[in-house]
């Protein structure tokens, strides 16, 4: 499994979801080619990230910036 962070994007009238230029040159397309697109597949294939994680990533930093010695005491035990 492959998962990588995206963003959805307004582009005119347009929601794009932005793709590698590796994944281009895997799949052999280039800017511009027309793509069939399966959206039933595409379904399954996208998950909405979790804003939790933000915010737990966020209190775990500044966890460890405040009890930082005592972490490093608890490895030592």
């Amino acid at each position: 499994m492959n998962i990588k962070e995206r963003k959805l994007r307004m582009v005119g009238n347009s929601i794009v979801i932005s793709v590698s230029k590796d994944f281009l040159a895997e799949n052999h397309l280039q800017v511009g080619d027309a793509i069939l697109l399966d959206e039933d597949k595409l379904k399954e294939a996208i998950t909405k990230k979790n804003t939790h994680d933000a915010q737990l990533d966020f209190l775990i930093n500044q966890s460890l910036q405040e009890y930082n010695d005592t972490y490093k005491d608890l490895v030592d035990l």
